[in-house]
C-alpha cells in the first residue's frame, strides 16, 4: 500500500475493470447482432445499431461525465455512473421490443462513465512515460475483452439467450460498484465545480483544438477506432452471410484477432522507452498504413475466409499500436483538465466509431466488402491526418 499507485496491482486491477467495460460491452453483443434483430422481428442489418447507438450515446456521455469528475471528484462521479449503467443493463435483459431495446442501450452509453473516468484518474497521478506504461497496460487488460468477450456473448447465446448478455453486464458493474466503492480513493486534489459552465467549456474547447498534439493524437486514434468499428458492428453477419460461419463461432475468430490488439498494446509498454514516443507513432502508423492498403486489395478480390481475417487481424495490429499511444499525445497538453481532455477525446472515438458502424451498414451488400471498405477508408484518413501534422511540423520549423 506504500507502492505508488500507478505501481499497485489492485488499483490497476480495477481500472483496468473500468477501462475494459466499453469494450467488454460492445464486444459480447458483436455475436448476437443479427440473433437479436430477427428475434425482435427487424431487418438483420438493423442489428448495428445495437453497437452503432452505444457508440454515439456513449460519446455524448463522456463529454458529461468527464466535466462532472473535474468538478465534484472522480469516485463519487464514478459510483452514480455504475449504478446508472446497471440499471440500463437490466432495462435492455427485459426489452420485448427492438426500439425499447435501442433505447436501453442508448442509455447505457449515456450512463458508461467509467472508462473516461479511468483516463482521467491515470492522468491525475502522473504525465508523459508514466502515462504511456500504464495506458498501455491497461489498453492490454482491455484487449483481453475482445478475446473474451464475443466468446463469452457466444456462450451465453448457445445456453441461454441473447437477455443473458445484458444480465451479465449488469452484474458485472455492480461488481466494479462495489470495488470501486471500497477500494479507491479520491484523485484530485482540488474540485472545481465553477468548471461545470458553458463558460468553462468554451473556453477548454477552444484550448484544447489549438494543440498540436491533442488534435493529431485524437485524429489519428479516433480514425482508426472508426474502421474497426466496422467488424464489431457487422462482422458477425458478414462472416454468417459470406462465408456460412454461424454466429456462435464468431467469437472464436475474433477472439484471433484480438490476440493482435494484446500484442500491439504490450508492443507499446516495451518499445516506448528505449525508442521514445514519437518513433513509436511512426511506426504505429507505418503498420496502420499497411493495413489500409491490404483491405484495398481485399475490397476488390474474392478472399477466402482466412486471407479476409488476417487483413482483419493486421488492422487490429495498428488498432493496438495507435490507441494508446495516441491518446498518450493527446492527453499531453490536457493540464489542469484532464477530466474534460478524456471526455473530448473519449467522445470523438466514439463518433468515429459510430460513423464507421454507419459506414460498414451502408456498404453492406452481403460479402466482405463493407468491413475491408471501411477499414480501408478511416486507415487511409488516420495515416493522411500523421502526414498532414508532420508536413506542417516542418513548415514550422
Amino acid at each position: 500500500m506504500n507502492k505508488p499507485m500507478a505501481e499497485r496491482f489492485d488499483f490497476i486491477f480495477l481500472l483496468g475493470g473500468l477501462a475494459a467495460l466499453t469494450a467488454l460491452t460492445i464486444d459480447i453483443t458483436a455475436p448476437a447482432t443479427g440473433v437479436i434483430a430477427r428475434d425482435l422481428v427487424v431487418a438483420e442489418n438493423l442489428g448495428s445499431l445495437i453497437v452503432g447507438v452505444y457508440f454515439l450515446t456513449y460519446g455524448v456521455g463522456q463529454l458529461f461525465w468527464g466535466l462532472l469528475s473535474d468538478a465534484y471528484g472522480r469516485k463519487k462521479v464514478l459510483l452514480i455512473s455504475l449504478a446508472l449503467f446497471t440499471v440500463s443493463s437490466l432495462g435492455a435483459a427485459m426489452a420485448t421490443d427492438f426500439w425499447v431495446l435501442i433505447g436501453f442501450r442508448a442509455a447505457q452509453g449515456l450512463s458508461a462513465g467509467a472508462p473516461v473516468i479511468a483516463r482521467a484518474i491515470v492522468r491525475d497521478i502522473g504525465s508523459g512515460v508514466v502515462v504511456a506504461k500504464l495506458l498501455a497496460v491497461l489498453m492490454a487488460v482491455t484487449a483481453v475483452a475482445p478475446m473474451i468477450a464475443p466468446i463469452m456473448g457466444s456462450g451465453l447465446l448457445v445456453l441461454f439467450s441473447w437477455r443473458a448478455i445484458f444480465v451479465f453486464l449488469a452484474v458485472f458493474s455492480i461488481v466494479l460498484l462495489l470495488l470501486s466503492a471500497f477500494n479507491t480513493k479520491e484523485t484530485v486534489k482540488e474540485t472545481r465545480p465553477e468548471r461545470f459552465s458553458i463558460a468553462f467549456v468554451l473556453h477548454a474547447f477552444g484550448y484544447l483544438f489549438h494543440q498540436r498534439d491533442f488534435l493529431v493524437g485524437m485524429g489519428i486514434s479516433s480514425l482508426t477506432f472508426g474502421g474497426y468499428a466496422s467488424i464489431l458492428s457487422i462482422g458477425a453477419v458478414v462472416v454468417e452471410k459470406a462465408y456460412d460461419l454461424q454466429p456462435s463461432a464468431f467469437g472464436a475468430i475474433f477472439a484471433i484477432g484480438a490476440v493482435f490488439i494484446l500484442v500491439g498494446t504490450l508492443a507499446i509498454r516495451f518499445l516506448v522507452g528505449p525508442l521514445g514516443m514519437r518513433k513509436i507513432e511512426s511506426l504505429s502508423v507505418l503498420v496502420l498504413g499497411i493495413a489500409a492498403l491490404i483491405h484495398v486489395v481485399l475490397f476488390v478480390t474474392v478472399p477466402s475466409l482466412t486471407v479476409f481475417w488476417g487483413g482483419v487481424c493486421i488492422y487490429m495490429l495498428a488498432f493496438g499500436l495507435i490507441l494508446p499511444i495516441g491518446q498518450t499525445l493527446a492527453m499531453e497538453p490536457a493540464g489542469e483538465m484532464p477530466g474534460f481532455a478524456s471526455s473530448v477525446l473519449g467522445a470523438m472515438l466514439m463518433l468515429a466509431g459510430a460513423i464507421g458502424a454507419i459506414v460498414a451498414s451502408v456498404l453492406f451488400d452481403g460479402s466482405h466488402t463493407a468491413v475491408s471498405g471501411t477499414m480501408a477508408i478511416f486507415g487511409a484518413l488516420a495515416v493522411c491526418c500523421f502526414l498532414v501534422a508532420r508536413i506542417y511540423d516542418k513548415k514550422q520549423s
